[in-house]
């Protein structure tokens, strides 16, 4: 729905004009993430009620691909989400854009993947007042996925 919907505004956008507006954006939020500024970040705080997906499992895998696929019904608290689908909506990318979805997943997983081991090694680590902890690596990975995906934006533009 997203991409649909960059696409039909942004189709006959040169591609230097699309790039001079996804860089810069993608830039800031680097210093969101890292907050150094803050930043309004679209999404929703709404959550799929759980009674939506406890039936058959054919069901549950349609709600969740109805519902997550969409992009922008569910709480999503970083940007680089966003900004791939700006990307695959400018672009018409979805090679770069499946691996920067992947990148993204993978950046959203390590920080819990890696106090969750953490855990199995020391169980007093992973308590409920470490949970910002988890957050805050959270968000610096993120910066950090924000700033892989600028600079190939950069090398991109240029190239």
């Amino acid at each position: 729905m997203y991409t649909a919907i960059v696409y039909l505004i942004a189709f006959g956008l040169p591609p230097g004009v699309k790039f001079s507006l996804l860089i810069p954006v993608s830039a800031v939020f680097i210093l969101h993430e890292w907050n150094v500024i803050r930043l309004p970040v679209p999404q929703n705080r709404w959550q799929v009620p759980h009674s939506w997906v406890s039936g058959p499992p054919m069901r549950n895998m349609a709600v969740w691909g109805l519902i997550l696929g969409a992009g922008i019904l569910t709480y999503i608290p970083h940007i680089i989400f966003h900004l791939l689908y700006l990307y695959l909506g400018f672009f018409k990318d979805p090679v770069h854009g499946l691996l920067f979805g992947a990148l993204y997943g993978f950046s959203r997983a390590l920080p819990a993947a890696f106090f969750g081991i953490l855990r199995t090694i020391d169980s007093r680590i992973i308590e409920l007042d470490r949970i910002p902890q988890i957050r805050q690596a959270g968000r610096m990975v993120n910066g950090l996925t924000l700033l892989l995906f600028t600079a190939y934006l950069i090398l991109r533009a240029m190239g």
